[in-house]
């Protein structure tokens, strides 16, 4: 089965709702009690129209036998005079339906937006990822991304 990744569109928005939906509630509804993971059946309707409009965002959808199964997020950032007048590229959000991880989706969305990052001169592509996601932490490791940082976080109460 040969995987199709094109940029979104209008009519892909109901797609990219439940698979954001669907990311919250297994990664940041997991990790972090924090987020509300309703976010996305109220606001990213909105968000993700706002995205596929705007130039500096790439927002990705990737079919299997014309069914979406997976999405990638992602927005250049203003050049910066910290690294030597040039842009970076960060992944926002990729999430790939259960039923096809394992087969190329994931791999072909970073490779799509990273070809994408590096014809708008981006230096190079960052991602967030929660320290106890160790499958995503292990994908992206597999993709040739290093673990560059860590965001250590007091919890204030409520």
């Amino acid at each position: 089965m040969r995987n199709q990744i094109s940029v979104a569109v209008h009519t892909d928005l109901d797609d990219l709702v439940r698979l954001e939906s669907q990311l919250f509630s297994e990664d940041a509804g997991v990790h972090d009690p924090r987020v509300d993971v309703s976010w996305p059946t109220r606001h990213a309707r909105d968000d993700f129209v706002r995205l596929i409009d705007l130039d500096s965002a790439l927002v990705l959808v990737a079919r299997r036998e014309g069914v979406v199964v997976g999405h990638l997020v992602g927005y250049l950032t203003a050049p910066s005079a910290t690294r030597f007048g040039r842009r970076t590229a960060e992944i926002r959000s990729l999430y790939v339906d259960s039923a096809s991880r394992a087969s190329g989706v994931g791999q072909a969305l970073v490779g799509r937006f990273s070809a994408w990052a590096r014809e708008n001169d981006a230096s190079s592509v960052s991602v967030a990822s929660y320290a106890a996601n160790h499958g995503a932490r292990a994908f992206y490791s597999r993709l040739g991304f290093a673990e560059q940082s860590v965001v250590f976080q007091a919890v204030l109460g409520d």
